[in-house]
């Protein structure tokens, strides 16, 4: 038996991308694709019968409860090909895989990310046995009785239900990411995708602000997949590390949501340089890179995908004392249309999210920020808020959940014609032009 060379990271990933859109082609599912690192499962691929002891059948009631079968055999990473060999496997009758073995590549799991564990230790199990079976005689797989048997015995049934990925929602399965996700609209956002459903990384140059958000994500919802992922979305090499960070976990994408940002506020006499320069590197250039590579990924993934700039009502009517803010929040309002007009042939949309004042876990409306916004209107800091709310058609304070409910839409197939466009969500202060 051969050795075998460990796959490259490039090809680990396109093989990822590749299965992750074969299964949506051939089920219309949002599935995670993990790459399990298994000394069985690298030490079976080598064989040359390894495709037709996998064909066998299943061996046990767990292979077939939790696994769905045994590995799928697959001979490259080509989104085409491996359709169709799922397709043949459905029209059998027979569930989705949910453990793959791809020749050179090794063994890969569609599924709940909550079994993974358990998915691998059949899989690899499985094939550790075939091996064995094979030098003793060959393999006795489960009995067409056997199976249906299986298949309709209640304890099993029971079994597999709670195999299944529990959460529900307009973005059951989709791959997120979210930057800023430490604090105030970026954790809402978060917690709000999260709550449609989706699988969640939660970007933060603060570490434990990220991993507060993923605990409190966890709380809510148990079985919810979500991750803390460290980002300075200004750097580029931290901006790499951290999508490859997010396809080594669960291997695709499917949304980003650049909310990180800062407004430095000074009037224009008193503005120092630095700061205006750090608001241009972190809500323009942050903005940028995390998009960029958003969308190499979304582009070979060939999925569609959504990407939403968190701007601001500031980025449509200049306020006061804001001169990097307002500069910022209309730029990005600008890059997100002109990347729609060039990401729709991949079915990507881009839009844009324009918040009213949102007062609930922000950083941006603290104490100091409320001082100079107090003596800017000639009032108490106590006032400032009921003064903002007072300024809307509604009279209604915004929430962090009234903005994740926008951004929710706008990542859905309910938007699914809606690209290039500017939603504010700000209870009726500013009305698009």
């Amino acid at each position: 038996m051969g050795k075998l060379k460990p796959a490259d990271p490039i090809q680990i990933q396109a093989a990822q991308l590749a299965l992750r859109k074969a299964i949506f082609d051939s089920t219309g599912q949002y599935m995670p694709v993990t790459y399990c690192v298994n000394e069985d499962a690298a030490r079976f691929m080598v064989r040359s019968d390894a495709a037709g002891l996998l064909a066998a059948g299943p061996l046990s009631p767990d292979e077939m409860v939790y696994a769905n079968g045994p590995a799928l055999w697959l001979e490259r990473p080509e989104a085409k090909v491996i359709q169709a060999k799922i397709r043949k496997h459905l029209d059998t009758g027979q569930a989705i895989p949910r453990a793959y073995l791809m020749k050179s590549i090794g063994l890969l799991l569609a599924c709940n990310p909550a079994t993974t564990a358990t998915i691998e230790s059949i899989a690899a199990g499985s094939m550790r046995v075939r091996g064995a079976a094979e030098r003793l005689g060959g393999i006795w797989a489960l009995s067409k009785r056997q199976r249906d048997f299986i298949r309709t015995w209640e304890s099993e049934s029971y079994r597999e239900k709670l195999s299944r990925t529990t959460s529900q929602g307009s973005l059951q399965g989709r791959i997120a990411v979210v930057t800023g996700a430490g604090s105030g609209l970026g954790r809402g956002i978060a917690i709000g995708l999260a709550r449609a459903g989706a699988m969640v990384a939660a970007c933060d140059l603060d570490r434990p602000a990220a991993e507060e958000t993923v605990s409190l994500i966890r709380q809510e919802m148990p079985g919810a997949a979500a991750a803390a992922i460290t980002c300075n979305v200004t750097d580029e090499t931290s901006v790499e590390q951290a999508y490859q960070t997010l396809l080594q976990r669960w291997g695709g994408l499917d949304i980003l949501v650049n909310a990180a940002g800062v407004a430095p506020a000074y009037s224009l006499v008193n503005l120092p340089a630095d700061k205006f320069r750090f608001a241009l590197e972190v809500n323009l250039t942050g903005y940028f890179l995390m998009a960029r590579a958003a969308a190499r990924i979304l582009m070979q993934q060939g999925m569609g995908g959504s990407i939403i700039n968190l701007s601001s009502k500031s980025g449509l009517d200049a306020s006061k004392n804001n001169t990097p803010y307002n500069a910022t929040k209309a730029g990005e309002i600008h890059m997100a249309r002109g990347w729609a007009m060039e990401l729709g042939e991949y079915g990507i949309r881009v839009n844009s999210v324009c918040p009213g004042n949102v007062f609930e876990g922000s950083k941006i409306w603290n104490p100091e920020y409320i001082k100079v916004c107090a003596k800017k209107y000639g009032i108490k800091p106590e006032e400032v808020i009921p003064y903002y709310v007072n300024k809307t058609i509604l009279k209604r304070e915004i929430k962090r959940q009234d903005i994740a409910d926008a951004v929710v839409f706008l990542c859905s197939d309910q938007a699914r014609t809606i690209t290039g466009q500017t939603l504010v969500a700000d209870s009726g202060q500013v009305m698009v032009r």
